[in-house]
């Protein structure tokens, strides 16, 4: 759908399959370029094939390739890293970019055969980033020229020109990228311009844009987040919200993006079974629904936990002409609620009914006043609710008195410059309480196997044990190792729960300058 003359021979293809992507219709969605699979351990025979490879069939309808990891590299031009299929590229004279003309081949043959090919820009490690509203517009002009309609002499992908742009920013500043898109429209009118932002609504790093600029597809990370399918307080009934009353575009789709097995992400893996009832109660509730998306291909296909694979069977369910079941949403999905937390702020929440503790914030025991001044990126304690601070006013709902509201401290580890650490409280009853600690990497190094975190309990608080890793506690400074067989090689991001008791009548959550995460 592009107006240069690829697209004119890509749409004619498009239109002749009777299942291909369908901008209006449902997706699946697949990352492809970092071999997750390999990274994990698995064995070899399964890591990441061509790209071509997945578009034998007709089970993806949109393929990401990931990541355009750096911004401005050597000859300031950006940096692509597509894993163990980097092996057939060379670079470019005077610059570390990529040229992959096999690639391009690839992204010919899927798009022939009706598939959408979106570059990704970021992930969890990577430099990238803009300091100025100028310099996102000169980007702008750039990603068209080297991957796009427009002309250069070093084009990864030679004469293939890719569907559009995804971000998926985990990590820098949030600056920059309504002027980067805003500035791509006027290249390419009717192109693709998708996000890939965590599940805490808003987004720390895609909220500005979200709100300001056109988006066609926003595939939503319900996993490694307490907002997964099944962490208790699944969301995507806000994101719905989002699509409906503050979008630029009142038809944009929002995906479920899920891990591919168990071994793509620290957690928010949905079975086959439950993932199919949460797809028909999605389909039954929200008109924004467009899809599902998984990380990322060599994990979706080397899970065999339904036949053939993964990847296969959920695309098939979602294309399938099986009506919705009724009711289906109580059994598998969590009322959708409007939580959330960002990389940058003072305060993560969850709440209980329990009615046999006190719980309080440590530093704040009333709900913030609905427009009062705060500081941008903020959440607080808001009865069955989050108080989330936007543009200096805080935005919330009424807090009912039936509610126990349990809060805690929540940001970035200060003592760990190459990771974001946030805590935030699962439940608290009976002297006993869950807690989690979500870690995404920041650098530009993927977390490995070898990590060590620490933190000072609160007065009254043992740590009793952890889903990752070995705990010791001396005094108040807790330890936990990591267990090297049970934790990937390398990844992006960690979720460690812990389990302990507490001697006190309010609950208080961990200082957050307390926290080190090493690796």
């Amino acid at each position: 759908m592009l107006k240069s003359a690829f697209g004119a021979t890509l749409m004619l293809a498009s239109a002749s399959l009777s299942q291909a992507f369908n901008a209006n219709g449902i997706n699946y969605v697949n990352y492809w370029g970092q071999n997750s699979y390999g990274a994990a351990g698995g064995p070899q025979a399964n890591w990441q094939k061509n790209l071509a490879t997945y578009c034998e069939d007709s089970v993806e309808d949109i393929l990401v390739l990931s990541f355009l990891t750096t911004f401005f590299g050597a000859g300031n031009k950006p940096v692509v890293d597509f894993s163990n299929a980097s092996n057939n590229c060379t670079t470019f004279d005077g610059t570390t970019l990529l040229n992959c003309p096999q690639i391009g081949q690839d992204i010919k043959t899927c798009q022939a055969k009706g598939k959408k090919i979106i570059l990704a820009l970021g992930g969890a490690a990577g430099s990238y980033g803009f300091t100025s509203d100028s310099q996102a517009s000169g980007f702008a002009d750039t990603l068209w020229d080297i991957f796009g309609g427009g002309s250069s002499t070093t084009r990864p992908f030679g004469d293939a020109v890719i569907d559009g742009f995804d971000l998926d920013i985990e990590g820098g500043s949030a600056s920059g990228y309504t002027t980067m898109i805003n500035q791509l429209r006027t290249h390419f009118g009717n192109y693709y311009i998708t996000g890939a932002p965590q599940c805490p609504f808003p987004d720390a790093y895609l909220g500005d844009a979200l709100s300001n600029a056109w988006f066609d597809f926003v595939w939503v990370q319900f996993y490694n987040n307490y907002c997964s399918v099944q962490g208790g307080n699944f969301n995507f009934g806000t994101w719905d919200n989002w699509a409906k009353t503050q979008s630029k575009n009142p038809n944009v789709k929002i995906y479920l993006g899920v891990p591919g097995s168990t071994s793509a992400a620290s957690s928010g893996y949905v079975p086959y079974n439950t993932l199919t009832g949460t797809i028909d109660s999605l389909k039954s509730q929200y008109s924004s629904f467009g899809g599902v998306m998984m990380w990322d291909a060599s994990q979706a296909y080397g899970n065999t936990e339904v036949s053939p694979n993964f990847a296969t069977a959920v695309s098939s369910y979602l294309h399938g002409s099986q009506a919705p079941k009724a009711n289906d949403n109580a059994k598998t999905t969590s009322t959708p609620s409007s939580t959330g937390k960002s990389a940058s702020s003072s305060t993560s929440v969850k709440f209980t009914s329990t009615s046999s503790s006190s719980i309080a914030s440590p530093s704040s025991k009333s709900c913030p006043v609905s427009g009062g001044s705060c500081t941008d990126g903020a959440i607080s304690c808001a009865g069955n609710s989050v108080a989330i601070c936007d543009h200096g006013k805080w935005v919330l709902q009424t807090c009912p008195n039936s509610l126990v509201c349990a809060s805690s401290t929540d940001g970035s580890a200060t003592q760990s410059p190459n990771a974001q650490v946030s805590y935030f409280i699962n439940n608290v009853k009976n002297n006993q309480f869950q807690a989690s600690f979500n870690i995404r990497a920041s650098g530009t190094s993927p977390i490995s196997n070898s990590w060590t975190l620490t933190f000072n309990a609160p007065q009254g608080q043992t740590v009793q044990k952890s889903s990752l890793g070995t705990v010791s506690q001396s005094g108040s400074t807790v330890t936990i190792k990591a267990n090297r067989k049970k934790v990937p090689t390398n990844s992006e991001a960690v979720l460690v729960d812990i389990v302990g008791s507490h001697n006190s009548t309010m609950f208080e959550g961990v200082d957050p300058k307390s926290i080190k995460f090493t690796w």
